[in-house]
């Protein structure tokens, strides 16, 4: 070791990183951004939050992408920071200096000299200046790297300059732009729509790996980090890029002015009053872009962690800690707390609100404490209220009582929470004796600030307590006086008020006891000299002596604004579910059935970490039971083995991700969706999988449940390897989950959910939607000469209802009635007898998975009682236990996905048999389709930014190059806005088997 006083900190803090070897990560950013350059794709859009990097990406793009494809591009940086009082064409002219200098090319800015006047700019960047140096550049193509574009966004002529940008984009085609936004998310939508949806991609914090290196390469040579203080500095950081350089920045320090060799958990939480102090001015700028709202509710969940760490108990819903401080939720704070989840501070639903990066927690507790932050709630509609209260003055003058009320009441309409006016309208409403308004004013305003407003609020319960005795409602009265008395309790005032309510009032109840007794005495006891009757009236008079008291009870305990703090009833929380052991990719067994028998040894060996010997028990399992030759489950896990064992030859060998979601609850479905993964996920690893990389597949069982679903839709997104999700197996699951994808931008695509209302930018699926089925079957139905139909259908089902209305779009006979198969009272045969006797022609089945059954009796009901009634249906019926019920369901035509015996799906359907044993369904067929799309998205540096663009460009035909046989189940395989170019086709039954309808064409 060198002398450690010479020693420089190789960490960087809040400066643009130029040297390609100290900055680490993004390479799915800057493959996502190659990518689309060599599809010549004209405009890109990221974003992120300041102090995010994103300045850094860009200075170091130009070294990032592929040696062979730097001699393509041209790179000009431009920063926009220092322009934000410029216009347009000053801005032009500037970016055409830059042009000049960095492609050393200074003569042509002389091109705008010649031309007077700054407004011609525009013009001349785009018709005279762009040409000429385009022309200099040969086939180079010019991308302009625009830092801080925000600037853009905040020019008075804005629209006229994304307008122009986009005209010189359509009249130079060499011409590329990346922008980036750093504060202004709100404009991004608008970005969007205005260039027609251009690639566009979150800068967000690093992944695991990428965040160890940055940790602990630049100190290679001086010291080490032991794991325990890479996961506090994750911990601390989540992975911020600044942040790890300001802990790591004084971490150095320490180490150089001590004589540690390593750094331990200890010395990470030894400097984070220092790193907290030291990154203050960088943070301020995060805190800077918010809006007040946005401010107050990230200091109150900042706030309510600290009680939680303090205390240790329960955390407090942010919305409730705010109403503890008279704070009322306003739509503004509701969007607000959204904001914070978009922007990414927050994680979470709104009202189990964490933050996200703990270091900022506790930057906020120490320099933006609650108590000091809730006082900016002054300054909402400040302009507008100070307008207002100019005319105070005039009104106090007049000395009209009704007239402040309603002045202040318009304040508080623009500012509820202006806790300035609120005490000064409780006072009026006290002064015209309006006591309850007062006393709910007064309350907030002592929640907000006890100090300044506890004499008042005692006032207001003193003056409503002695005009309640006025009026002789002493228990009314008690009660204001007693909450006075848990707010101050030693002031005599109150407590001779109490005292002498005490005393009228058990006068009162001796008085109202003698008056009982002698009714009593009058009319039963003197005249009775029965001792049992005798004590039954003295029952009584115990009785009536303890109701008295038991209302004087409950009166004292009726409400009024209570002035001390809210509290949140304390519940036991819920033990967390293990959802970890519905998630699988090798280390366990999800699904058991009779006919297997179980690969324990397998098992263990992959716990273990011992791939090669997992690998060989695996195959032994599937190859000398015949049972377990059919079994997907068992066959992605042999594969999984092999991804796994590869990936120990060396780290760019390491396992491509993807995750498969499927409903456990049925596992004849669920094994249906794994064949197709499993025989794609086979396919591709014999083939030797992408560039050595072999797919690995994660199995997760969702068991049919919302609930569920999210909670292994949350647990994946954390998973940085994960590169895409096939699934959920139903519309209702798969809608349940799509937001919590879509924020980590991840790719999702569905095999089985059919539903119109599922749509995203991340979300595509290879079924055709309820769309195409209801379109089918309602021109099917329209050409047969049907002008009449029932529908059964499910009103809670996504699927059902979807299917339904499309039906009714292309139908162009009547709808007799709507039926709803959930109705406990359903009486089928009483249906169906009416439905015949108003000419009803056909019966229209759309139950959704939990009804088929009820479908089922439907057509049993119509062949007992030979009603006639022709039958349709759509997919969820698309199955063998349709089959089985025999004559009841011939005849009946559905809407399908696929047919094997269709002449595009016979090679599919051939292979699949081969390998399956047995015939497969169309859910193998689809979610073979799901997993080959992802496998065909690829790319040399695949990344989920990546997947989703390639996705959105994918078309592959059935068969594809000769050396790339079975690329889909049939059809082709193209996307538009997520949804599969294929139309449904249809089936009917005959003789108990699915059988063409209109030669399966589609």
């Amino acid at each position: 070791m060198t002398n450690r006083n010479h020693w420089r900190n190789p960490y960087i803090i809040g400066q643009t990183i130029i040297k390609p070897e100290k900055f680490f990560g993004r390479e799915d950013l800057f493959a996502f951004i190659e990518d689309n350059l060599n599809n010549n794709i004209q405009i890109q859009l990221l974003h992120g939050q300041r102090r995010i990097g994103k300045s850094s990406l860009l200075k170091l793009l130009p070294h990032k992408i592929k040696p062979e494809n730097q001699e393509k591009f041209v790179f000009i940086s431009f920063d926009l920071q220092s322009y934000s009082n410029s216009s347009a064409g000053e801005i032009i002219y500037k970016l055409a200096e830059t042009i000049c200098e960095q492609l050393d090319v200074c003569q042509h800015i002389s091109i705008f000299h010649s031309t007077t006047g700054i407004n011609n700019n525009l013009d001349i960047f785009c018709d005279v200046f762009l040409p000429i140096v385009c022309q200099e550049l040969g086939n180079k193509k010019l991308v302009l790297l625009l830092d801080e574009f925000d600037v853009a966004i905040n020019i008075n002529d804005r629209n006229h300059f994304f307008l122009y940008l986009q005209t010189v984009l359509i009249k130079q085609k060499q011409l590329f732009a990346i922008p980036v936004l750093g504060r202004f998310d709100d404009d991004l939508q608008n970005l969007c729509q205005l260039f027609d949806s251009p690639p566009t991609q979150k800068i967000d914090l690093l992944y695991e790996i990428s965040a160890k290196l940055l940790i602990t390469n630049p100190a290679r040579g001086m010291f080490e980090y032991e794991e325990d203080a890479i996961n506090a500095i994750f911990e601390l950081s989540s992975c911020h890029p600044y942040l790890i350089q300001g802990i790591c920045f004084h971490i150095f320090i320490q180490v150089r002015s001590g004589t540690k060799n390593k750094v331990n958990r200890e010395d990470v939480d030894n400097i984070v009053d220092e790193t907290i102090e030291g990154l203050k001015s960088g943070l301020e700028g995060l805190w800077d872009g918010l809006s007040i709202n946005e401010k107050v509710f990230l200091a109150a969940v900042a706030e309510v962690k600290k009680i939680v760490n303090r205390t240790e108990k329960s955390p407090e819903d942010p919305f409730t800690f705010l109403k503890s401080y008279g704070i009322i939720q306003t739509e503004e704070i509701i969007e607000a707390a959204k904001q914070l989840v978009k922007k990414g501070y927050l994680e979470g639903t709104e009202k189990e609100a964490r933050i996200k990066i703990e270091l900022v927690r506790r930057w906020l507790v120490k320099f933006h404490p609650f108590n000091e932050v809730r006082n900016e709630l002054k300054k909402i509609k400040e302009e507008e209220i100070d307008r207002i209260s100019k005319q105070e003055l005039e009104l106090y003058r007049d000395k009209n009582i009704q007239d402040m009320i309603d002045h202040y009441e318009r304040i508080l309409a623009l500012n509820p929470n202006h806790f300035e006016t609120i005490p000064l309208l409780a006072k009026k409403y006290l002064d015209i004796e309006n006591f309850d308004k007062s006393l709910e004013l007064y309350t907030r305003a002592y929640h907000y600030n006890r100090i300044e407003n506890k004499e008042n609020l005692l006032q207001a319960l003193e003056a409503y307590g002695k005009d309640l005795r006025k009026q002789g409602k002493l228990t009314k009265a008690k009660i204001q006086f007693d909450r006075a008395l848990e707010i101050e309790p030693e002031k005599e005032s109150v407590k001779e008020q109490i005292a002498e309510i005490n005393t009228e009032l058990e006068k009162q109840e001796v008085l109202q006891i003698q008056q009982v007794e002698e009714k009593l005495t009058k009319s039963d006891i003197n005249n009775s000299k029965n001792p049992v009757r005798q004590r039954v009236i003295l029952g009584i008079i115990v009785g009536l002596i303890a109701l008295l008291g038991g209302n004087i009870a409950v009166n004292l305990s009726s409400s009024v604004p209570n002035p001390s703090p809210t509290q949140t009833p304390t519940t036991t929380p819920k033990a967390d579910d293990n959802i970890q052991s519905n998630i699988s990719r090798g280390d366990r067994i999800l699904f058991s059935t009779n006919n297997n028998t179980r690969p324990d040894q397998a098992i263990e060996a992959f716990k273990e970490g011992n791939y090669s010997k997992a690998i060989e028990l695996f195959e032994n399992a599937i190859t000398d039971n015949r049972n377990n030759r059919n079994d997907p489950e068992l066959r992605i896990y042999y594969n999984n083995a092999k991804a796994n064992d590869k990936a120990k030859t060396g780290e760019e060998y390491s396992p491509l991700t993807l995750a498969v979601v499927v409903p456990g609850n049925d596992q004849s479905k669920a094994q249906e969706i794994l064949r197709g993964v499993a025989q794609s996920q086979e396919q591709f690893n014999v083939n030797g999988g992408q560039n050595g990389r072999l797919l690995e597949i994660l199995i997760a069982n969702d068991a049919n449940d919302e609930e569920q679903a999210k909670k292994i839709a949350k647990k994946l997104v954390h998973k940085d390897y994960l590169l895409g999700v096939i699934g959920h197996g139903s519309s209702q699951t798969t809608q349940a989950v799509l937001n919590i994808y879509k924020q980590e931008d991840i790719p999702i695509i569905s095999p089985t959910s059919s539903a119109n209302t599922l749509q995203g930018k991340n979300f595509f699926r290879t079924t055709p939607s309820d769309a195409a089925f209801g379109e089918k079957l309602g021109k099917y139905a329209t050409s047969s000469s049907l002008k009449k139909v029932v529908i059964f259908y499910n009103p809670q089902s996504l699927y059902s209802n979807s299917l339904k209305a499309e039906f009714k779009n292309n139908f162009r006979g009547e709808i007799f009635r709507l039926i709803d198969v959930t109705d406990p009272k359903l009486d089928i045969e009483k249906e169906l007898q009416e439905s015949a006797s108003q000419q009803v022609q056909a019966v229209m089945l759309f139950p959704d998975i939990k009804y088929t059954a009820t479908a089922l009796e439907v057509a049993k009901v119509n062949l007992d009682k030979n009603l006639g009634l022709k039958l349709l249906g759509g997919d969820s019926l698309y199955n063998k236990k349709t089959l089985d019920d025999g004559k009841n369901v011939e005849g009946l035509a559905l809407a399908v996905p696929w047919f094997r015996e269709a002449p595009q799906a016979k090679d599919f359907s051939q292979a699949a048999k081969q390998q399956w044993l047995g015939d497969i369904s169309w859910r193998t067929a689809t979610s073979y389709d799901a997993t080959q799309a992802f496998i065909k998205s690829l790319s040399s540096r695949p990344s989920r930014a990546t997947i989703l663009q390639r996705l959105q460009n994918l078309n592959l035909s059935p068969k594809g190059t000769s050396e790339d046989k079975l690329v889909t189940s049939g059809d082709d395989l193209k996307f538009k806005n997520g949804e599969r170019q294929s139309k449904a086709i249809l089936v009917t039954i005959e003789q108990g088997q699915f059988k063409c309808l209109q030669q399966c064409s589609p």
